[in-house]
């Protein structure tokens, strides 16, 4: 028999793909919709989830600006998210910025040159 996943695994799966179509086609602010999701954490009893999204942007000063945004339109994305998952109380969300791709692609860089320079 396969192993049963947990239910907050299932609804931070759900919470991940309604949350991005929301972004994509509903948040008019171009900081916010242009934001990846790349995991979401849901606690046992379902009341909190941590959103960790990440951007192509680079500047510290740009990243700040666009989690200042996504801080500002958490209540927007919380009601467009209870509006379209099925459960009695819509979990609170908390956005964390990512940077694992940002600092992958630099520590690749870094592989690159220290490889080009040997030869």
């Amino acid at each position: 028999m396969p192993k049963e996943y947990a239910r907050s695994e299932r609804v931070a799966q759900t919470i991940t793909r309604q949350l991005a179509m929301i972004l994509r086609n509903d948040v008019k602010d171009p900081r916010v919709s242009s934001l990846t999701i790349t995991d979401v954490e849901v606690t046992k009893d379902l009341r909190q989830a941590k959103v960790f999204v990440t951007s192509m942007l680079e500047a510290k000063d740009e990243i700040d600006d666009t989690m200042q945004a996504l801080d500002r339109a958490n209540g927007f994305l919380r009601r467009a998210l209870a509006a379209v998952i099925d459960m009695r109380h819509c979990p609170n969300l908390l956005f964390s910025y990512d940077n694992s791709i940002s600092e992958g692609a630099r520590m690749s860089a870094l592989i690159d040159k220290a490889l080009n320079s040997k030869d």
